[in-house]
Formats: C-alpha cells, sequence, structure tokens
C-alpha cells in the first residue's frame, strides 16, 4: 500500500496532506485501487469518484477527480494505466469528525475547481 500512497500523496489534489491522512482517507472512502490494461473500459459504479495516477484515459486528466463513467461519458484506456476509486458520497460530506486531512482534499478541490456537483451527481 505504500507504493500506492506515495502516488497518491504525489498528485497536487492531496498537498498539504500527510501519508497518515491519506491512509485513513483511503480506508474511510472504501477506495479502491484499479489497474487497466490499453484499450480497456472503465468500470466501476456509479456511486464512485475516480482519479487517474498514471497512464492515460479518455475523458480523464492525471490526478483529477471525476465522476465515474456513464453510457454518455465512457472512460477506455489509452494505455496501461492505474487509478483509484471513492466513495462519492463519503469524499463531499465529511462526518462529524470532520478530519483536518479531509477538509484539506475539500479545499484543494474547491481551489482547484472540481466540479463538486457533477461528482455528487455520479
Amino acid at each position: 500500500m505504500n507504493v500506492k500512497l506515495d502516488a497518491i500523496q504525489a498528485l497536487p489534489i492531496f498537498r498539504n496532506i500527510t501519508k497518515e491522512g491519506l491512509q485513513t482517507m483511503v480506508d474511510c472512502f472504501c477506495a479502491e485501487f484499479i489497474s487497466v490494461k490499453k484499450g480497456e473500459p472503465i468500470k466501476t459504479e456509479q456511486n464512485r469518484t475516480l482519479c487517474l495516477i498514471e497512464g492515460a484515459v479518455t475523458g480523464l486528466k492525471k490526478g483529477i477527480l471525476s465522476p465515474a463513467p456513464t453510457e454518455e461519458n465512457p472512460y477506455v484506456s489509452i494505455e496501461d494505466s492505474q487509478l483509484f476509486t471513492l466513495d462519492s458520497h463519503m469524499l463531499l460530506y465529511p462526518c462529524y469528525g470532520c478530519c483536518f486531512f479531509h477538509a484539506q482534499l475539500l479545499q484543494n478541490m474547491r481551489e482547484d475547481g472540481v466540479n463538486l456537483i457533477a461528482l455528487e451527481n455520479a
């Protein structure tokens, strides 16, 4: 898991968040890591948010949180790629504890212009 956490921590969207905070979020947000080969479609549940870690996928930019694919907006791997998915509701709606690192991620998302409505409706 440390290699995956290092890859996530290197993404600008996760700036100012410690590795311990990332580990907690990965667990809390029910993160799943996905490896896809070139030409494969990206498949995930509709209530998930995607983030491209490495590689290239149609409709996704590396390190940007994006809604799950739909029939109208499918994602296909252009090259071998690594992604992770998060539970959209857990991401967008902090629990009563509202940990510093979760608040930091939400602030980073706002600063980076992430379309929160699109994630909420995913």
